[in-house]
């Protein structure tokens, strides 16, 4: 490898990490974002297309036949909502709260 390609090489490793570095606060930023307006977001409805295809539903009780008992939206890891509000942000519903009693395929335990 020449000297040339080393230095060419390496700028573009460095240019990278230092992009990468600036853009992850504005992703976080964004994440969060999505959980402190959860109130001013539409509600998910249960017959949104998104919706009906990972089989949301508001009450996690009315799917006990497809979850894993006790799952819902409140212990999933995608779930954005705080404290006790109703609704909130989800990752898999981008734009759209869920309520904190919901349940849907995409779910994921909290670790």
């Amino acid at each position: 490898m020449t000297d040339k390609t080393f230095q060419n090489d390496r700028r573009r490793l460095l240019r990278g990490a230092l992009l990468g570095a600036a853009a992850a606060p504005l992703a976080y930023m964004g994440v969060r974002s999505s959980n402190v307006l959860a109130q001013d977001m539409p509600r998910l409805e249960e017959d949104d297309p998104q919706a009906v295809a990972l089989n949301y539903v508001h009450d996690a009780t009315d799917k006990d036949d497809m979850r894993e008992s006790g799952a819902n939206c409140a212990n999933c890891r995608l779930y954005l909502g705080e404290g006790d509000a109703e609704w909130g942000g989800c990752t898999a519903f981008p734009g759209k709260a869920v309520n904190v009693n919901g349940w849907c395929s995409a779910w994921v335990a909290t670790s």
